[in-house]
């Protein structure tokens, strides 16, 4: 078992326990020494685990898959381990979180019935499907949820580094295969299972959005984000992912508009600062790769967006052939998720069925905002919420319900972290009361 490594942020006291003084005030005698087990390790193998070692599994173990299924089964032990070696008392699970296991149910039920009953091949098969959504999805979205107080800001900002790290030697282990596929088509840069362009796109933007928070928290942490935010920046562009570009950027410009007062300000010149020091390092070449790569999207020549256009038409007539309970969960045309997990809802549970996804993305929404407009919550609160920005934009063009674990953990966690602090403060003032 790993021990915690003597490591000291010069942060402030606040940050260093994970923000909220009042919430967090019992959590300060709990310092859990199980680095390799703690809850934040275990969220930050959710978001960014499996891709981040993916590199070096691909230089490996190239053609194989043992070595993708041996990395999926440690990720979920550890974050198992982590749920029972932290304290019963510091666990909780917020009624906010009803609806979307009402429709990890309606959704689940489905999938059985799509795959057994009516005998429906879904790409990957039943074992691969079952698998990434009620292991990596289901499972760990509710069990990293539950574990939101000990959650610690020291311990998750180590746990990314040292992900970020692996994930970026993994790369340059591969950078001859990157090299020559990076001016290959579409169609032929997928064809690199493991380090395929959306996936290294989606995951290095993840550690940028990372970095990009922890930025001016200490001088430790700024320097590492000096240090790997070019880096990741480069891994972005060059992944020629388009649906990385649109996603994160979106995500961070809804989290700077929401940001409160002088924070904005900071936030809106940073951006510019950075901007220009990357215009300046490297002139308009990279920014062009970004716009000659966008500019791809057409409905008549680029064969993803064709494709998907199909994907999207199939599933909506699907929907309105069974508008109230649904009945495939794969557009049949294709017989593929159709690339957009709103469209995939309606067509495979329905109007009903849907209701509670609905119900499931205005509470995160909703808790997105609060805890990005507060600036007190700990960093894996804010972390969580603005990746969740990033998966609700993402899931309009790519995605399914079954293999989107990001969005599950990211959404289950920003609505824990918010509503279980208001069943705090609900606790705090119901004492206040019977005190008089």
């Amino acid at each position: 078992m790993m021990q915690r490594v003597n490591i000291h942020y010069k942060a402030s006291a606040d940050f260093a326990r994970g923000g909220i003084d009042r919430r967090f005030q019992r959590l300060r005698n709990y310092v859990d020494q199980r680095i390799l087990f703690s809850p934040a390790t275990a969220f930050a193998l959710a978001i960014c685990g499996f891709y981040a070692f993916s590199g070096i599994v691909n230089r490996f173990d190239p053609e194989g898959s043992l070595g993708s299924i041996l990395v999926r089964a440690a990720i979920a032990l550890i974050t198992l381990a982590s749920f029972l070696l932290v304290p019963s008392k510091f666990r909780s699970s917020p009624p906010a979180l009803l609806p979307m296991k009402i429709f990890f149910i309606f959704y689940i039920c489905r999938l059985v019935e799509n795959i057994y009953l009516s005998s429906i091949n879904i790409s990957g098969g039943p074992g691969m499907v079952f698998s990434i959504f009620l292991v990596t999805g289901v499972g760990a979205g509710l069990l990293i949820s539950s574990m939101d107080q000990v959650i610690k800001n020291v311990d998750l900002t180590f746990a990314m580094n040292t992900l970020c790290v692996a994930f970026i030697i993994g790369l340059y282990l591969n950078r001859e295969i990157l090299l020559e596929a990076s001016s290959l088509s579409s169609s032929s840069r997928m064809s690199l299972d493991k380090i395929n362009p959306i996936a290294m796109g989606h995951t290095a933007f993840a550690f940028l959005i990372y970095f990009a928070l922890i930025i001016g928290k200490t001088k430790r942490l700024t320097i590492q984000a000096v240090i790997f935010g070019p880096i990741l920046f480069f891994i972005v562009v060059f992944a020629k992912s388009r649906g990385a570009y649109i996603a994160g950027a979106g995500a961070m410009l809804i989290y700077i508009l929401l940001l409160k007062g002088s924070k904005r300000v900071f936030a809106v010149f940073g951006a510019f600062a950075i901007a220009l020091v990357i215009l300046v390092s490297s002139g308009v070449e990279l920014v062009d790769v970004v716009i000659a790569r966008l500019q791809q999207i057409d409905l008549d020549t680029d064969q993803s967006t064709t494709t998907r256009s199909l994907l999207f038409a199939g599933a909506w007539n699907q929907f309105l052939e069974n508008p109230l309970f649904g009945r495939y969960a794969v557009e049949m045309r294709f017989n593929f998720y159709p690339h957009n997990i709103y469209l995939e809802s309606l067509m495979a549970v329905g109007a009903l069925g849907s209701l509670p996804l609905a119900a499931h993305i205005v509470l995160a929404l909703r808790s997105t905002v609060g805890i990005i407009r507060s600036g007190r919550f700990p960093l894996a609160a804010v972390l969580s919420a603005v990746l969740f920005i990033r998966e609700a934009i993402a899931g309009l063009a790519s995605g399914s319900l079954w293999g989107n674990s990001l969005f599950w953990v990211t959404s289950a966690l920003t609505i824990s972290f918010w509503y279980g602090y208001q069943g705090f403060l609900a606790k705090v003032r119901n004492l206040e009361i019977r005190a008089y």
